[in-house]
């Protein structure tokens, strides 16, 4: 049974992929940016449902490289280790 052509190719390396959700996450983590594909004539936009902010967003994380990312988590377990030793202190 002959094999459905891919609709979706990526202009950077020339990969196909069936479905534009996985040509953005191609794009996102293999050439480290978003592509927005154009709708097609004759396709209704799917429909959006009301979304909150998620935590990224909100604490303004979403913005940060991953080394960034990376120490402010180091910075916060060193500051989780500081305030859990000064407790067990204050049990005692």
């Amino acid at each position: 049974m002959p094999r459905k052509k891919a609709g979706f190719k990526c202009s950077k390396c020339g990969k196909s992929f069936k479905m534009a959700m996985h040509l953005g996450r191609h794009m996102k983590t293999t050439h480290g940016q978003a592509k927005r594909l154009k709708a097609q004539k004759g396709r209704k936009p799917a429909a959006r449902k009301g979304r909150r902010a998620g935590t990224a967003q909100i604490a303004g994380l979403h913005d940060l490289s991953l080394d960034q990312l990376v120490g402010l988590i180091a910075a916060a377990k060193a500051e989780a280790g500081r305030r859990m030793t000064e407790l067990q202190k204050a049990i005692q």
